[in-house]
Protein backbone atom coordinates (compact mmCIF):
# COMPACT_ATOMS: atom_id res chain seq x y z
CA UNK A 1 0.00 0.00 0.00
CA UNK A 2 1.51 3.28 -1.05
CA UNK A 3 2.34 5.86 1.58
CA UNK A 4 2.11 8.70 -1.03
CA UNK A 5 -0.69 11.29 -0.94
CA UNK A 6 -3.19 10.38 -3.72
CA UNK A 7 -5.04 13.72 -3.62
CA UNK A 8 -3.01 15.54 -6.30
CA UNK A 9 -3.54 12.66 -8.75
CA UNK A 10 -7.28 12.51 -8.05
CA UNK A 11 -7.53 16.27 -8.47
CA UNK A 12 -5.71 16.14 -11.81
CA UNK A 13 -8.10 13.45 -13.09
CA UNK A 14 -11.09 15.46 -11.90
CA UNK A 15 -9.91 18.65 -13.62
CA UNK A 16 -9.11 16.74 -16.81
CA UNK A 17 -12.60 15.23 -16.77
CA UNK A 18 -14.15 18.65 -16.35
CA UNK A 19 -12.05 19.94 -19.26
CA UNK A 20 -13.31 17.12 -21.50
CA UNK A 21 -16.88 17.92 -20.48
CA UNK A 22 -16.48 21.55 -21.51
CA UNK A 23 -15.30 20.41 -24.93
CA UNK A 24 -18.48 18.41 -25.45
CA UNK A 25 -20.89 21.12 -24.27
CA UNK A 26 -22.92 22.65 -27.13
CA UNK A 27 -21.93 26.17 -28.11
CA UNK A 28 -25.03 28.30 -27.58
CA UNK A 29 -25.12 31.30 -29.91
CA UNK A 30 -26.41 34.51 -28.39
CA UNK A 31 -29.75 35.42 -29.95
CA UNK A 32 -29.79 38.65 -31.92
CA UNK A 33 -31.23 41.67 -30.19
CA UNK A 34 -34.99 41.75 -30.69
CA UNK A 35 -35.34 45.44 -29.98
CA UNK A 36 -33.87 48.61 -31.41
CA UNK A 37 -34.19 51.93 -29.63
CA UNK A 38 -35.58 54.73 -31.73
CA UNK A 39 -35.71 58.48 -31.37
CA UNK A 40 -38.39 60.85 -32.60
CA UNK A 41 -38.16 64.04 -34.60
CA UNK A 42 -39.97 67.27 -33.74
CA UNK A 43 -43.17 65.84 -35.27
CA UNK A 44 -43.03 62.65 -33.19
CA UNK A 45 -42.09 60.37 -36.11
CA UNK A 46 -39.92 57.36 -35.18
CA UNK A 47 -36.32 57.57 -36.40
CA UNK A 48 -34.44 54.25 -36.51
CA UNK A 49 -30.78 53.39 -37.11
CA UNK A 50 -30.07 51.15 -40.11
CA UNK A 51 -27.09 49.97 -42.10
CA UNK A 52 -27.23 50.17 -45.89
CA UNK A 53 -24.86 48.73 -48.45
CA UNK A 54 -21.69 47.26 -46.98
CA UNK A 55 -21.47 49.38 -43.85
CA UNK A 56 -23.11 52.78 -44.33
CA UNK A 57 -24.95 53.90 -41.17
CA UNK A 58 -28.18 55.81 -41.79
CA UNK A 59 -31.04 57.18 -39.74
CA UNK A 60 -34.38 56.63 -41.44
CA UNK A 61 -37.96 57.58 -40.61
CA UNK A 62 -40.12 54.51 -40.04
CA UNK A 63 -43.13 55.71 -42.02
CA UNK A 64 -45.98 53.18 -42.23
CA UNK A 65 -47.77 55.44 -44.72
CA UNK A 66 -44.89 55.80 -47.18
CA UNK A 67 -45.73 52.78 -49.32
CA UNK A 68 -42.16 51.96 -50.23
CA UNK A 69 -38.72 52.68 -48.84
CA UNK A 70 -37.33 55.90 -50.28
CA UNK A 71 -33.76 57.16 -49.97
CA UNK A 72 -32.09 60.43 -50.80
CA UNK A 73 -30.31 60.33 -54.21
CA UNK A 74 -26.99 61.10 -52.49
CA UNK A 75 -27.43 58.02 -50.28
CA UNK A 76 -28.29 55.78 -53.22
CA UNK A 77 -25.19 56.96 -55.06
CA UNK A 78 -23.01 56.33 -51.99
CA UNK A 79 -24.20 52.74 -51.55
CA UNK A 80 -24.06 52.00 -55.30
CA UNK A 81 -27.74 51.52 -56.04
CA UNK A 82 -28.56 50.00 -59.43
CA UNK A 83 -31.35 51.62 -61.52
CA UNK A 84 -34.33 49.26 -61.70
CA UNK A 85 -37.16 51.26 -63.33
CA UNK A 86 -39.85 53.63 -62.14
CA UNK A 87 -42.94 53.49 -59.95
CA UNK A 88 -45.88 55.89 -60.12
CA UNK A 89 -47.75 56.41 -56.88
CA UNK A 90 -50.09 58.95 -55.34
CA UNK A 91 -49.81 60.93 -52.14
CA UNK A 92 -52.83 61.10 -49.81
CA UNK A 93 -53.69 64.47 -51.38
CA UNK A 94 -53.84 62.86 -54.82
CA UNK A 95 -50.56 64.20 -56.21
CA UNK A 96 -48.88 61.91 -58.68
CA UNK A 97 -45.29 60.99 -57.89
CA UNK A 98 -43.03 59.30 -60.44
CA UNK A 99 -40.35 57.64 -58.33
CA UNK A 100 -37.14 56.25 -59.88
CA UNK A 101 -36.47 52.77 -58.51
CA UNK A 102 -33.12 51.31 -57.50
CA UNK A 103 -31.86 48.05 -56.05
CA UNK A 104 -29.46 48.44 -53.15
CA UNK A 105 -27.27 45.48 -52.15
CA UNK A 106 -28.16 45.31 -48.47
CA UNK A 107 -30.35 46.83 -45.73
CA UNK A 108 -30.01 45.89 -42.04
CA UNK A 109 -32.59 46.90 -39.43
CA UNK A 110 -31.79 45.45 -36.02
CA UNK A 111 -31.66 41.63 -36.41
CA UNK A 112 -33.33 41.79 -39.83
CA UNK A 113 -31.06 41.74 -42.88
CA UNK A 114 -32.35 41.99 -46.43
CA UNK A 115 -30.41 41.65 -49.67
CA UNK A 116 -31.13 43.27 -53.04
CA UNK A 117 -33.69 45.68 -51.62
CA UNK A 118 -35.95 47.72 -53.89
CA UNK A 119 -36.05 51.40 -52.94
CA UNK A 120 -37.20 54.65 -54.46
CA UNK A 121 -35.23 57.84 -54.93
CA UNK A 122 -36.66 61.27 -54.06
CA UNK A 123 -34.63 64.45 -54.42
CA UNK A 124 -36.80 66.26 -51.83
CA UNK A 125 -35.02 64.22 -49.13
CA UNK A 126 -31.65 65.70 -50.01
CA UNK A 127 -33.15 69.19 -49.83
CA UNK A 128 -34.49 68.41 -46.35
CA UNK A 129 -31.23 66.72 -45.29
CA UNK A 130 -33.06 63.46 -44.55
CA UNK A 131 -31.38 60.10 -45.30
CA UNK A 132 -34.65 58.45 -46.18
CA UNK A 133 -37.71 56.48 -45.16
CA UNK A 134 -38.38 52.85 -44.28
CA UNK A 135 -41.88 51.59 -45.09
CA UNK A 136 -44.13 48.61 -44.38
CA UNK A 137 -42.66 46.90 -47.44
CA UNK A 138 -39.61 45.95 -45.37
CA UNK A 139 -41.84 44.20 -42.78
CA UNK A 140 -44.08 42.05 -44.99
CA UNK A 141 -42.86 38.87 -43.30
CA UNK A 142 -41.70 40.32 -39.97
CA UNK A 143 -44.27 41.34 -37.34
CA UNK A 144 -43.02 44.24 -35.27
CA UNK A 145 -44.05 46.52 -32.43
CA UNK A 146 -43.54 50.24 -32.15
CA UNK A 147 -43.55 50.85 -28.40
CA UNK A 148 -43.94 54.62 -28.25
CA UNK A 149 -43.89 54.67 -24.46
CA UNK A 150 -40.42 53.13 -24.26
CA UNK A 151 -39.28 54.19 -27.75
CA UNK A 152 -38.45 50.67 -28.88
CA UNK A 153 -38.85 48.93 -32.21
CA UNK A 154 -39.39 45.28 -31.26
CA UNK A 155 -39.08 42.37 -33.68
CA UNK A 156 -41.70 39.79 -32.74
CA UNK A 157 -41.57 36.02 -33.05
CA UNK A 158 -44.42 33.48 -32.85
CA UNK A 159 -44.27 33.28 -29.05
CA UNK A 160 -44.09 37.00 -28.32
CA UNK A 161 -46.72 37.71 -30.96
CA UNK A 162 -49.12 35.29 -29.26
CA UNK A 163 -48.47 37.07 -25.96
CA UNK A 164 -49.18 40.43 -27.57
CA UNK A 165 -52.40 39.12 -29.09
CA UNK A 166 -53.59 37.75 -25.75
CA UNK A 167 -53.01 41.02 -23.91
CA UNK A 168 -53.95 43.71 -26.40
CA UNK A 169 -56.81 45.05 -28.45
CA UNK A 170 -56.78 43.39 -31.87
CA UNK A 171 -58.06 45.09 -35.02
CA UNK A 172 -58.08 43.70 -38.57
CA UNK A 173 -56.24 45.65 -41.22
CA UNK A 174 -56.81 46.01 -44.92
CA UNK A 175 -53.80 46.21 -47.25
CA UNK A 176 -53.14 48.13 -50.44
CA UNK A 177 -50.36 46.13 -52.14
CA UNK A 178 -49.41 47.81 -55.38
CA UNK A 179 -47.68 45.26 -57.60
CA UNK A 180 -45.42 44.13 -54.77
CA UNK A 181 -43.67 47.52 -54.74
CA UNK A 182 -45.73 49.68 -52.39
CA UNK A 183 -47.68 48.60 -49.30
CA UNK A 184 -50.12 50.59 -47.13
CA UNK A 185 -52.38 49.47 -44.29
CA UNK A 186 -55.81 50.63 -43.16
CA UNK A 187 -58.13 49.89 -40.26
CA UNK A 188 -61.53 51.00 -39.05
CA UNK A 189 -61.68 54.03 -36.75
CA UNK A 190 -64.38 56.24 -35.29
CA UNK A 191 -64.06 59.97 -36.04
CA UNK A 192 -66.12 61.69 -33.36
CA UNK A 193 -68.41 58.65 -33.57
CA UNK A 194 -68.50 58.46 -37.38
CA UNK A 195 -66.92 55.36 -38.98
CA UNK A 196 -63.99 55.71 -41.33
CA UNK A 197 -61.41 53.45 -42.94
CA UNK A 198 -58.14 55.17 -42.13
CA UNK A 199 -54.59 54.84 -43.39
CA UNK A 200 -52.23 54.23 -40.45
CA UNK A 201 -49.39 56.66 -41.06
CA UNK A 202 -46.52 57.10 -38.61
CA UNK A 203 -45.07 59.61 -41.06
CA UNK A 204 -47.83 62.16 -40.36
CA UNK A 205 -47.66 64.18 -37.13
CA UNK A 206 -51.46 64.51 -36.74
CA UNK A 207 -54.55 62.97 -38.29
CA UNK A 208 -55.95 64.22 -41.58
CA UNK A 209 -59.67 63.76 -42.27
CA UNK A 210 -61.45 63.90 -45.62
CA UNK A 211 -63.12 67.26 -46.07
CA UNK A 212 -66.55 65.65 -46.58
CA UNK A 213 -66.57 64.79 -42.86
CA UNK A 214 -66.90 68.48 -42.01
CA UNK A 215 -70.58 68.38 -42.98
CA UNK A 216 -71.11 64.92 -41.44
CA UNK A 217 -69.70 66.14 -38.13
CA UNK A 218 -71.36 69.53 -38.22
CA UNK A 219 -68.07 71.46 -38.42
CA UNK A 220 -68.54 75.01 -39.72
CA UNK A 221 -65.50 76.05 -41.82
CA UNK A 222 -66.14 79.69 -40.85
CA UNK A 223 -66.23 78.96 -37.11
CA UNK A 224 -63.73 80.73 -34.85
CA UNK A 225 -62.55 77.26 -33.81
CA UNK A 226 -61.49 76.44 -37.37
CA UNK A 227 -58.37 77.89 -38.98
CA UNK A 228 -58.17 77.91 -42.78
CA UNK A 229 -54.64 77.45 -44.13
CA UNK A 230 -53.64 77.76 -47.78
CA UNK A 231 -50.22 76.40 -48.58
CA UNK A 232 -48.22 74.09 -50.82
CA UNK A 233 -47.57 70.45 -50.04
CA UNK A 234 -44.10 68.94 -49.77
CA UNK A 235 -44.45 68.00 -53.44
CA UNK A 236 -45.36 71.56 -54.42
CA UNK A 237 -49.12 71.23 -55.06
CA UNK A 238 -51.56 73.86 -53.68
CA UNK A 239 -53.56 72.73 -50.67
CA UNK A 240 -56.30 74.09 -48.40
CA UNK A 241 -56.47 72.77 -44.86
CA UNK A 242 -59.02 73.44 -42.14
CA UNK A 243 -57.29 72.98 -38.80
CA UNK A 244 -59.41 72.30 -35.73
CA UNK A 245 -60.00 69.72 -33.00
CA UNK A 246 -62.34 66.74 -32.83
CA UNK A 247 -63.85 65.43 -29.60
CA UNK A 248 -62.25 62.02 -30.15
CA UNK A 249 -60.68 59.57 -32.58
CA UNK A 250 -60.96 55.92 -31.52
CA UNK A 251 -60.21 52.45 -32.80
CA UNK A 252 -63.53 50.99 -33.96
CA UNK A 253 -62.91 47.54 -32.45
CA UNK A 254 -62.29 49.11 -29.04
CA UNK A 255 -63.27 52.76 -28.53
CA UNK A 256 -61.24 52.82 -25.30
CA UNK A 257 -58.16 52.93 -27.55
CA UNK A 258 -58.47 56.59 -28.45
CA UNK A 259 -57.13 60.11 -28.40
CA UNK A 260 -59.26 62.87 -26.91
CA UNK A 261 -59.60 66.33 -28.45
CA UNK A 262 -56.89 65.72 -31.06
CA UNK A 263 -55.64 68.44 -33.36
CA UNK A 264 -56.68 67.42 -36.90
CA UNK A 265 -56.84 68.85 -40.40
CA UNK A 266 -59.72 68.54 -42.83
CA UNK A 267 -58.23 68.20 -46.32
CA UNK A 268 -59.34 66.91 -49.71
CA UNK A 269 -57.56 63.54 -49.34
CA UNK A 270 -58.16 60.32 -51.26
CA UNK A 271 -58.97 58.31 -48.08
CA UNK A 272 -61.57 58.69 -45.33
CA UNK A 273 -58.74 59.72 -43.06
CA UNK A 274 -55.10 59.28 -42.22
CA UNK A 275 -54.36 58.52 -38.56
CA UNK A 276 -51.15 60.27 -37.58
CA UNK A 277 -48.43 59.35 -35.14
CA UNK A 278 -49.96 61.40 -32.31
CA UNK A 279 -52.70 58.77 -31.95
CA UNK A 280 -50.10 56.22 -30.80
CA UNK A 281 -48.43 58.37 -28.16
CA UNK A 282 -47.91 56.25 -25.02
CA UNK A 283 -49.23 53.16 -26.80
CA UNK A 284 -47.58 50.05 -28.22
CA UNK A 285 -48.62 49.34 -31.81
CA UNK A 286 -47.95 45.82 -33.10
CA UNK A 287 -48.21 45.30 -36.86
CA UNK A 288 -48.70 41.76 -38.15
CA UNK A 289 -48.86 41.91 -41.94
CA UNK A 290 -49.00 38.09 -42.50
CA UNK A 291 -52.12 37.78 -40.28
CA UNK A 292 -53.52 41.17 -41.34
CA UNK A 293 -53.88 42.49 -37.82
CA UNK A 294 -52.72 45.26 -35.57
CA UNK A 295 -52.58 44.92 -31.80
CA UNK A 296 -52.65 47.90 -29.47
CA UNK A 297 -51.79 48.06 -25.79
CA UNK A 298 -51.84 51.16 -23.61
CA UNK A 299 -50.93 51.84 -19.97
CA UNK A 300 -54.62 51.45 -19.10
CA UNK A 301 -54.82 48.05 -20.80
CA UNK A 302 -53.13 44.79 -19.67
CA UNK A 303 -49.68 44.13 -21.14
Amino acid sequence: MSNGNPCPLVLQKLLFGLFLCTLTLPIVAQPPARAVAFTTNSDGMPIIPVTAGEATPLTLILDTGAGLAVLAPSVIEKIHGIPTGQFTGFRMTGERLDIPLFTIPRLVIGPMEKKDVLVGSWDVLDKLHIDGIVSLSQFKDQPFTLDFGNKLLIFENAKTLAQRRANAVVSPIQLDDFRGVSLDMFSQFLLAGRPGQCDIDTGSPISTVNIRYMKLLGVDPDSKDVRKVERKTIAGAPEIRYDTRLPEIALATSPKVDILHPQISFVDVIYDCVVGVDFWSGKALTVDIPDRQIMVSTPSLPH
